[in-house]
């Protein structure tokens, strides 16, 4: 699948722009978006204190980006599944990025069999009963704890990645367009030194922002992007 327009090459300062309006401070000192804290709050999901363990500050976080999660599915992520979930973690590199899985490595990563396809299944609630935990809000807490690794899907984003309606082969999908496009990585690093946003934030990070940015302006807005 082609790199969405607002991410190919002449398209680095608009896109940088919307990285930085993403992270920017109202006239009272309030974040312009909540998501904004998504990544750095509390030390982060892949910080050494809690890298393979999902914690309720990882809920909290996870609401920064205007979903919540049920009370049945807190207390099993939290409590009476934490032990599976941790197994899991471990087995799931936190310091891999996307773009340095090699397509002979993809299958260990996010094959059927894989931890990664498995926590899927558990933030889900595939064997435990359906809690409220569906494509979305599970995407949002895989990506706060392997934030290098795990892309984001939503309804914004998905539709700009080719992902219509579904949450199918996403991660196939967003490891493809590095795969493809050789020069996708450093694009998305000057975007990022351009922006001059400070906060430590992936490839896949400032990626997801500036589509989802992009995705939520009004058709008139994008005038500026080199099509």
């Amino acid at each position: 699948m082609p790199v969405p327009t607002i991410l190919t090459e002449g398209n680095e300062e608009e896109a940088a722009r919307l990285l930085a309006a993403y992270y920017r401070r109202t006239a009272d000192g309030l974040p312009a978006y909540t998501g904004s804290y998504f990544n750095s709050w509390a030390g982060g999901g892949d910080s050494s204190d809690n890298v393979d363990t999902i914690t309720a500050d990882d809920l909290i976080a996870v609401s920064f980006l205007s979903v919540d999660i049920p009370g049945d599915a807190a207390i099993g992520l939290l409590d009476t599944h934490s032990d599976s979930i941790s197994r899991l973690l471990k087995d799931i590199s936190s310091d891999r990025d996307l773009a340095d899985v090699s397509p002979s490595e993809y299958s260990d990563f996010f094959g059927t069999n894989s931890p990664a396809t498995e926590l899927w299944h558990v933030l889900r609630g595939r064997d435990t009963g359906r809690w409220g935990v569906g494509e979305t809000r599970a995407s949002k807490i895989m990506a706060r704890k392997r934030p290098r690794l795990i892309p984001i899907y939503d309804s914004v984003v998905g539709p700009q990645m080719g992902l219509n309606g579904t949450s199918k082969n996403q991660w196939l999908i967003w490891h493809s367009a590095f795969i493809e496009d050789k020069g996708l990585r450093q694009r998305l690093a000057t975007i990022y030194k351009l922006s001059g946003v400070e906060d430590s934030i992936s490839d896949i990070r400032v990626m997801d922002i500036v589509l989802w940015m992009f995705g939520k302006q009004p058709p008139q807005a994008t005038a500026n992007i080199n099509k």
